[in-house]
């Protein structure tokens, strides 16, 4: 199931560019707007899948909740791909925008996995890995939002839905993969309770779930 899904986004994402660029021969900043989205794409498949150790890593372990958000990632990176060249003349405020955003998004994710360290895992009920020596993590973005991950993935679909201007598409992010994130993370906790018990408790009631509402406190 994992291999089909990398399989297909490493097939119909270049191949839809390629067609796009050689059917909208007008539209403005195409050849830099394709090589950032084949680039993002690129990220976003190593990043999830080729940075940790093993086969495993790819293959399905029954966690339908990652099939969801990766697939419904990719479908919403897509279709803003495709808008991008709907129109000739692009919004270049609404680009600069998107560009903050998404880089943001992008540097805190990076910046979140780090501080998990080995613990990062992609996969929530693997059995190929025990949890001798898990700690739970707090610092950092952590101290904010328990799923920072899961919080930067939706900003960077927002950034690239300005870049795009396909601003119609951010309803999708906020309708469709806002949701599948937070019934990620609600799966996810089920599992860190188990392993981290009245300490998660004490975390969930102190910690927001995505939303980092402390920072304006």
């Amino acid at each position: 199931m994992i291999k089909l899904l990398i399989f297909l986004a490493s097939i119909s994402v270049p191949s839809l560019f390629v067609y796009l660029n050689i059917s909208h021969t007008n539209v403005l900043g195409k050849y830099y707007f394709t090589v950032f989205f084949l680039a993002a794409m690129i990220e976003r498949l190593w990043g999830t899948f080729f940075t940790q150790k093993g086969d495993a890593t790819r293959k399905f372990h029954g966690d339908w909740t990652l099939v969801a958000t990766t697939f419904s990632y990719f479908i919403v990176s897509l279709l803003m791909g495709y808008w991008f060249f709907l129109s000739d003349v692009k919004n270049l405020l609404s680009v600069f925008l998107g560009i903050v955003i998404f880089a943001t998004g992008l540097l805190l994710r990076y910046y979140s996995v780090s501080l998990l360290g080995k613990q990062w895992n992609i996969h929530i009920s693997d059995s190929y890995r025990t949890d001798q020596g898990r700690r739970l993590v707090r610092e950092g973005t952590y101290k904010f939002m328990r799923h920072p991950i899961y919080f930067c993935a939706i900003l960077e679909l927002l950034g690239l839905a300005l870049i795009s201007n396909a601003y119609v598409l951010i309803w999708l992010v906020i309708f469709w993969n806002t949701p599948l994130f937070i019934w990620r993370s609600i799966h996810e906790e089920r599992q860190s309770l188990k392993i981290f018990g009245a300490e998660y408790e004490k975390y969930k009631k102190e910690v927001p779930l995505m939303i980092p509402w402390k920072l304006f406190n």
